[in-house]
């Protein structure tokens, strides 16, 4: 009897550690950084114009892809851009597609423009949301000096945390580190 009660409280003690377990596993994809602040009701990072700050706020209202919007293959507009390793400087390859985003934009004014930052897996998760973060920036300032209000734009990091292809070479990295656009009607 005693090594019934035995194996039962041994197999009880199993599966509270299998469940804490699982518990905690479910919690490390959670957002964190600007985006979990977003996600709980809490002010976005805001983007600076110039040096200028201006005020925070959140997203309100569904994220829709541009490559949803009707005549968006034939516009040269493009879904997100990508960065070099540990960079967060706008390629020239990508200008041209930002221009399209900003015109985009200036004909579109019922219409917030979101951008995300993401990195590739390697690195911290404090680094690759500071990272995520000046790449969204970077592609902010482009479409501010294309005469895009500040005002409607929120820049947000997610670092590595959501990833576009799984994987650990370097073709998998190159398509991770990226920004993409969305838009929020008003």
């Amino acid at each position: 009897m005693q090594k019934k009660s035995s194996s039962l409280i041994q197999g009880l003690v199993l599966c509270l550690i299998m469940g804490l377990a699982v518990g905690c596993a479910s919690t490390a994809k959670k957002p964190v950084g600007a985006h979990a602040r977003a996600e709980k009701g809490a002010p976005e990072q805001p983007v600076t114009d110039n040096g200028g700050a201006i005020k925070e706020r959140s997203v309100v209202g569904e994220q829709i892809p541009l490559e949803s919007f009707p005549g968006f293959k034939e516009s040269g507009m493009c879904q997100r851009i990508h960065f070099d390793y540990d960079k967060a400087d706008i390629k020239p390859e990508w200008v041209d597609c930002l221009n399209k985003i900003a015109a985009f934009f200036a004909n579109k004014p019922e219409y917030n423009l979101v951008i995300e930052g993401h990195c590739d897996e390697r690195g911290t998760s404090e680094y690759n949301l500071t990272l995520g973060e000046k790449r969204a920036k970077a592609a902010a300032n482009h479409v501010i000096g294309r005469g895009i209000n500040a005002e409607r734009i929120v820049t947000r990091s997610w670092g590595k945390e959501r990833p576009l292809v799984q994987g650990h070479d370097e073709n998998t990295w190159a398509q991770n580190r990226r920004a993409e656009f969305y838009a929020v009607k008003k």
